[in-house]
């Protein structure tokens, strides 16, 4: 446990002003996500700007790279989304799919997760190269669905906030690894957030 906490000091004391902005604004974005706030969208862009740094040039987590990208894109569809795409920003609605569908995105992802793993694993240096793959995936069909406004988002992201945990832990980013369980406090309580926003909105 000490050495632990040893090195999640040591990572803090060593904590660049720009991965400490990313910690910043991706706490921010999630927070207000979670809130069903349009104003996340904004950190939604300046988050995955700051973190590509970190990812590439201490984890080697390329695929997590090439998501920052997309989440770039997705804030600015989700933006636009909440505040032109037909979702009224002030009844701020949220919807769900049928369990089929999620079941078909569930299968698709899987999928994608051992081609690109097995591309990474036979083709990069990158590390972790299937469990990478798995958070990277199901995080692009998670912000998808947040862009949506989906309920089911969220479980998504618990799950994925978790494996994210042990995947930066497994690479001695345990200051990255507090941060994903951050994420999934939030992503719990974001679920139980907009549930009830829903159930109110579909009585």
């Amino acid at each position: 446990m000490q050495e632990l906490l040893d090195s999640i000091i040591l990572t803090w004391q060593g904590i660049t002003p720009v991965e400490f902005w990313a910690v910043i604004t991706s706490i921010a974005y999630a927070w207000l996500a979670s809130r069903n706030n349009i104003w996340c969208w904004l950190f939604g862009i300046a988050s995955p700007v700051l973190t590509m740094y970190a990812l590439y040039f201490y984890f080697n987590l390329y695929a997590e790279v090439i998501l920052q990208f997309y989440y770039i894109g997705m804030a600015i569809y989700g933006f636009y989304t909440w505040k032109f795409g037909g979702l009224k920003h002030s009844e701020k609605t949220i919807e769900n799919w049928p369990v089929k569908k999620h079941l078909r995105v569930i299968l698709t992802g899987l999928i994608l997760t051992f081609l690109l793993g097995y591309f990474l694993k036979n083709y990069t240096e990158a590390a972790s190269t299937y469990v990478d793959s798995f958070t990277t995936v199901f995080a692009v069909f998670a912000t998808y669905m947040t862009a949506k406004r989906l309920l089911e988002n969220w479980i998504y992201w618990i799950i994925i906030d978790t494996v994210s945990i042990f995947l930066y832990a497994g690479r001695g980013g345990y200051f990255f690894a507090l941060l994903f369980a951050a994420y999934t406090l939030i992503a719990i309580y974001g679920f139980y957030h907009w549930k009830k926003q829903f159930n109110s909105s579909h009585v």
